[in-house]
Order: C-alpha cells, then structure tokens, then sequence
C-alpha cells in the first residue's frame, strides 16, 4: 500500500496541509451519482481533471461537503438498489473500476459506507488502474478517488452489480467443495464431489463479457495496464476467408476495439487455420496465424497500435501452433536475448503429425530457429506404438524451463526442456487415468510448481496433478468437478503464486449422453491452497443457467468450440480472465431442440479472488 513512498511524501507534506498545485480544474465526477442494481446493472462517469496534485492519504481527503468542487479528491456517491435481504438468495456485490490513460499518473481508490466505515479500496502502483468490490453492497458509498501523484489527468470510473443466485444443483453455481483422489484397481470409479458451506464473502463471483465477435478457439491475455487482448476468428475457412480478429479491451470487458494488424503496419494476415495469441506479461502481444507450411507472426510493444511482423515455420507440416516466451534456460545461460526491448527467449512449437518439434527465437519474434531434437516423437515404442505429433500449449517456468504437455498414446506425458528446447525429457504424468482427446495443459507457479489438468477417456471428467520438481515426479491424479456436473471438455489451467491455480471448462450436470437437448455452462473453478493435500476448490459458472453455452454433447469441436480454449493471470490485478465460446444463442436458448447456432467469443474475469499478489509500489 505504497507505504515508503508514504513516508517520503509525509517528510515534504505538512500534517495539517496538503501538497497540491493546481493551474486549473474542472467541476468533479460528471454526473456526481448514480445508481447500480438488478435492473441497471452499470453506471460510469467522468473523474476530476487535476493538472498537477499529490495527496498521501485517504484521510487527507476533505469530505464532499467541504471540497464541493473535488479539488483535492473525487467523491462520486454510488447508491446499490438492493435490499440487505437480497443477499440472503443471491452472492456477489458492487465491482468499482477507475482508469486513466498513462502509468506516469497514479490514482488511488477507497470506498466508504454511510457510517465513514472504509470496506473496500484499491492502491496499486504502476498501472493505470484501480478495482475494488463491495461484498453484498446495499445503500449508498462514498467512492474517493485519491490523486497519489497526478500530473495532467483525469480518470473515468466505472461501477458494475454482480449478482448471481446459487443453483438448487450443486455445480450450478457458486460452490465450494474438495476434489477426489483416485487410484488402485478402478481408478475411473471416483464419486462425485460433495458441495461444502459456501458463505457470501468466499463465494467465486464471475463477469462475462460478449466480445461482439465470432470466435473459435479464442486464446486472450492481460498486459502490466490491465488491457485484455482477445483472439476472434471464424476459423476453418475455405479460399483464405477465415482471418483472426484481434480485439483489446481496456475498460475491464466493458467495450472491445479492434487492433488486427493492417495492411498500414505489415503485409497483413491472409488466412488463418489457426488462431493465437499470447501477451507475455513484459507487455508484447503476439498474433499467429497458421498456414499448414508456416505461420504468420505479428507482435506488438504498444497495445495493438503497430505491428511488427516476421514469418515462421518448423520443417514440414505446421499444425495446431502455439506460443510463449521464457527467460534465459537454466541449462543453457549462453542463449541470450537481443532485443533490448524484449529480453525473452520466443518459443514455438508445432504438430507435424508424425512429430512434435519447436523453435526459437532470440531477437524477440522476428526470426525463429528450429530447436535441435522434437519434444516428442510420433512413433513412441516406450509409450505404446504410434502416438501422433499432436500436442497442448508450451508453458514456461520462473528459471526458463520450457514444458510441452500432450496426450501421448491416450494417456498424459509431459516433456521438459531446460536448455531452450534443444533436448527433452519425456515424463508419464498419470499410468491410471487415460486422456479423452488432445490439449491436456499445463502452467508453473511463482515458485516453480507445475500443475497438470485433462479429461479422462471414461468419464471426461477433470483431473489435477501437482509436481513440485519440475515435472520429475507428479501426485496422485485428483478428480475436480464440482458437485453435480458429470462430464466436462477442454479443461485448462493457469497458476500465480505458489499453490494458486485457476482452470476453465465447459461442463454438464446431465448425466445423459443421449440427450440431445442437455445444457452445457461455462465453469471456472479457483483453489488458493492446491498444494496441499485436500485443497479447497471455488467455482462458478459464468452464464446464466437458463442461458447455456451449449447443448447435447460436448466432444470433439463441441459445435464450433474447437481444439482449445484459455485462461491467464493479470499480472496487472491478479485476477484470472477465461475465454469461452457460446454456440447457444437465438432459438437454442429457450427451444431445447433447437441446434447449435453460433461460435460467439466470451471473456470471463474471476473478479474477487486473485491469484498473483502484485507487488505493491
């Protein structure tokens, strides 16, 4: 809570007298109030402009009534229209959001009732926004906005109702619950996992956003500024129609912009046969778009502005590709960045049906070299025959070790890298439980801890396992649906710090592969703790439940869904953002047998529980 810089500040700021130079201002938060509740769901406003202003302290902040003009700090009275009964029935609150244009500005956020009693704030350094939630909000807030260290800039603030009622059904809804493990002689046989007292305050709240596009296999990411970056492609075109429509948010979901790389910036992207994207958390955007003999890459050190584009390819048959950046390998420090605004080292790593192989990339994207042996073989004798090339998303870990997670003939396998890809070590994750079909996936904590997420080949049901040595040795696998749901497809994961994960998928609490009609809904599921040995697990769906995001059966593409789906960390707030696909909509929505009519791209934020602590400034 930026407490040293505090203390600077407090040696130059008097006790009795605030530090604030103004050459001029405009009247405060416009409009001054507003309302949020179950019929309006948000509200927005324009901040106080300040030219030039430094306040410490939330309690250097006059009340409104004494700064009618908000010189000194913004008051915006936030009334939430809902009963304190309403929370009896439903979980969630009020989601406060300030943002401003550069990081060179620092705002602070602090929200108090109508007794002065403080129940949310928001003091981050380093990015150009602040969030806060009110758990079970009722009545009016006070919502200062404090100028930290503010230099020619306003903000605009955002204020979001969430509220979701628990389902009757566990698993349709806000749930809290411990996983399964399972083993010996039948180990597919696990019992569904039992619901657990889940109270307002620890409840998984969720917002999903419509990203206004059509999207198939839609991978996103955060940036250090809290900007989301979105993959929206039609995919599977014929003649070069198909192309990957790169989208950016930065407002929290609320509105998405189109920053595909154009014809001004580059040759542009003809086609694609695959989309993806990945942000590493330095800030650089990555588009790929597959061509089956190479892909085009374009990336991006200024939110989608401008690109800068190469093109890339391993030998042969270049399928279902995917990206990411590490740092020097621990087993090879010689391999060294040149891009002195991208100290990484690019990783891509393609099927090519009879393998599976990677290359590299040490000037940041432009040109990639192919490693020296693939990541797995095609053609595996030690892991039962013919075992095919294809492969989930490369992930890297803190020391620069790279990890390539894959069903390899029907069950999983991870291979590790610690020299930069040039040499693998192949690791059987789980000899029990089978994989249902391609991209188990993988992610490393702050500590280096990996977690492995699949489906099974009997229930497609989802299961966890935990190597704390880097891939060496993994747990006892740990069966994860939440309570109630039966069958699920595309599980994957994405970690923070040490023991904290956060996963997606689509699941069914019907337990009925005949029935055509059967709702499917978009689940997000978080543990703080997965390292220990019965770690609690939270999770939520993030569609109404008289709304879903499918119907029938969920194998294979899943109606337009595809190979994959996503989940990253913020490095900006900690929160974990998932994509999802609803092929639901129009008649499918209330006719049962109505089929499946669209591909419509989702993004989903894990409002209330972070699982990266960013470092306070």
């Amino acid at each position: 809570m930026k407490r040293s810089i505090r203390k600077s500040l407090r040696c130059i700021l008097s006790f009795t007298a605030i530090a604030l130079l103004l050459a001029f201002t405009v009247p405060g938060a416009t409009p001054s109030s507003g309302t949020i509740g179950p019929r309006a769901k948000n509200v927005s406003w324009q901040g106080q402009f300040y030219a030039a202003a430094a306040v410490a302290d939330p309690t250097e902040c006059p009340p409104a009534s004494l700064d009618p003009a908000n010189t000194v700090c913004d008051h915006f009275a936030l009334t939430v229209n809902a009963d304190p009964s309403f929370w009896n029935t439903y979980v969630g609150g009020a989601e406060v959001t300030i943002s401003w244009a550069s990081a060179d500005n620092d705002f602070d956020l602090y929200i108090y009732d109508q007794s002065g009693s403080l129940v949310a704030s928001s003091g981050q350094g380093g990015t150009t926004f602040e969030r806060a939630l009110i758990p079970a909000a009722s009545g009016t807030y006070d919502v200062v906005v404090v100028p930290f260290a503010v230099t020619q800039s306003g903000y605009k603030g955002v204020a979001e109702f969430i509220a979701q009622k628990p389902s009757k059904v566990p698993g349709g809804g806000p749930t809290a619950y411990h996983g399964t493990y399972v083993g010996g002689a039948n180990p597919n046989n696990a019992p569904q996992n039992k619901a657990l007292p889940l109270q307002n305050q620890n409840a998984l709240l969720l917002q999903a956003h419509d990203v206004g596009h059509d999207a198939a296999e839609p991978t996103l990411g955060v940036d250090r500024k809290d900007a989301i970056f979105y993959a929206a492609a039609a995919f599977d075109g014929i003649g070069g129609t198909a192309k990957t429509t790169v989208l950016r948010s930065t407002d929290g979901g609320l509105t998405w912009t189109k920053v595909s790389p154009t014809i001004e910036d580059t040759e542009s992207h003809p086609a694609t046969l695959d989309p993806y994207l990945y942000v590493d958390p330095i800030g650089r955007v990555f588009t790929i778009d597959l061509l089956a003999a190479g892909s085009y890459l374009s990336f991006s050190d200024n939110q989608g502005a401008n690109w800068t584009t190469s093109a890339l390819t391993v030998g042969g048959v270049n399928d279902h590709q995917t990206l990411v950046a590490g740092k020097t390998p621990i087993g090879n420090p010689f391999l060294t960045p040149l891009d002195p605004d991208f100290q990484k080292i690019c990783y891509y790593c393609v099927n090519q049906v009879s393998d599976s192989w990677c290359a590299r990339s040490v000037d940041g994207g432009r040109i990639f070299a192919q490693t020296a042996t693939p990541a797995f073989l095609g053609e595996d004798p030690a892991a039962g025959g013919v075992c095919g090339g294809l492969h989930g998303h490369v992930k890297p870990d803190p020391d620069g070790r790279i990890f390539l997670p894959k069903d390899h003939c029907g069950f999983p396998w991870l291979a590790t890298s610690t020299n930069g890809g040039d040499a693998w070590t192949r690791t059987q994750v789980s000899k029990l439980i089978g994989v249902a079909d391609a991209d188990p996936a993988v992610a490393a904590d702050a500590a280096g801890n990996l977690y492995y997420v699949w489906w099974d080949d009997k229930h497609h049901l989802p299961y966890l396992s935990v190597s704390r040595d880097h891939g060496g040795t993994w747990t006892t696998p740990l069966m994860i649906a939440p309570p109630g749901v039966f069958e699920v497809n595309f599980p994957t994961i994405t970690a923070g710090d040490p023991g904290k994960i956060a996963i997606t998928f689509p699941g069914t609490m019907v337990n009925d592969q005949s029935d055509p009609t059967r709702p499917w809904n978009s689940y997000v599921v978080i543990s703080t703790n997965a390292l220990e040995t019965n770690p609690l697990f939270l999770s939520n769906i993030a569609n109404d439940p008289d709304d879903p995001i499918h119907r029938g059966n969920c194998v294979g593409r899943c109606a337009g869904m595809f190979d994959f789906l996503d989940i990253q960390v913020s490095p900006a707030d900690g929160t974990a953002w998932a994509s999802a696909v609803d092929t639901c909509t129009g008649d499918c929505v209330t006719n049962r047998n109505a089929p499946a009519d669209s591909m419509r791209g989702i993004a989903i934020q894990a409002v209330n529980i972070p699982v990266l602590t960013v470092a306070a400034k």
